[in-house]
């Protein structure tokens, strides 16, 4: 019992204590095989949240950012970073961006829902686009923008894609060279 591996016991002595007050309480009884099972369960999961605690980092410390100002570099004075939230094709998507300067205070931030689009993809698209658009109109320049979608910033350097993928992204590459202070970094 004194190895953290073989805790069989205290798992199986907190069920028993949550029996118990479970049938004092709420006057209910569970069977003892229940409770046996569930104690199992128990260490199970423990063990497994163990030995992932015990896994060894991919990356070194040094080798992970440690600020934004790492990410975004040293010229940069504002970054936006938009996102949006998709759940299927019939369900409106929700978008929201922030701009923050270089030192982390927020400065403006929107947030709408949108009509329902084909993917994820599509959702983050919009996202950038609208904040593109917003910050556009409210005259703001020298803009990296961020976001959690590598597939999406990797794909608007390409022409070549289809549907109305192509449409958003296309409107995003056309919008771009008209604002030349915007970067989609």
């Amino acid at each position: 019992m004194g190895n953290a591996k073989n805790n069989l016991a205290l798992f199986l002595g907190w069920r028993i204590w949550k029996m118990r007050n479970k049938l004092l309480f709420q006057n209910k009884r569970e069977h003892i095989t229940h409770v046996i099972s569930a104690s199992i369960m128990d260490k199970n999961l423990w063990d497994e949240a163990h030995q992932f605690n015990e896994l060894p980092q991919l990356l070194p410390p040094s080798a992970c950012p440690t600020s934004i100002v790492d990410i975004i570099g040293e010229e940069t004075m504002l970054y936006c970073i938009a996102d949006a939230s998709w759940k299927s094709t019939i369900v409106l998507s929700g978008i929201g961006w922030f701009l923050y300067s270089r030192e982390g205070t927020l400065l403006i931030q929107g947030s709408s829902a949108i009509t329902p689009t084909d993917s994820a993809l599509q959702a983050e698209a919009m996202a950038i686009l609208l904040a593109v658009q917003q910050l556009h109109a409210l005259s703001y320049k020298n803009i990296m923008f961020l976001g959690d979608c590598a597939q999406l910033f990797k794909s608007l350097d390409i022409p070549s894609q289809r549907g109305n993928k192509r449409f958003i992204f296309n409107e995003a590459s056309m919008m771009i060279p008209r604002c030349p202070y915007f970067s989609l970094d």
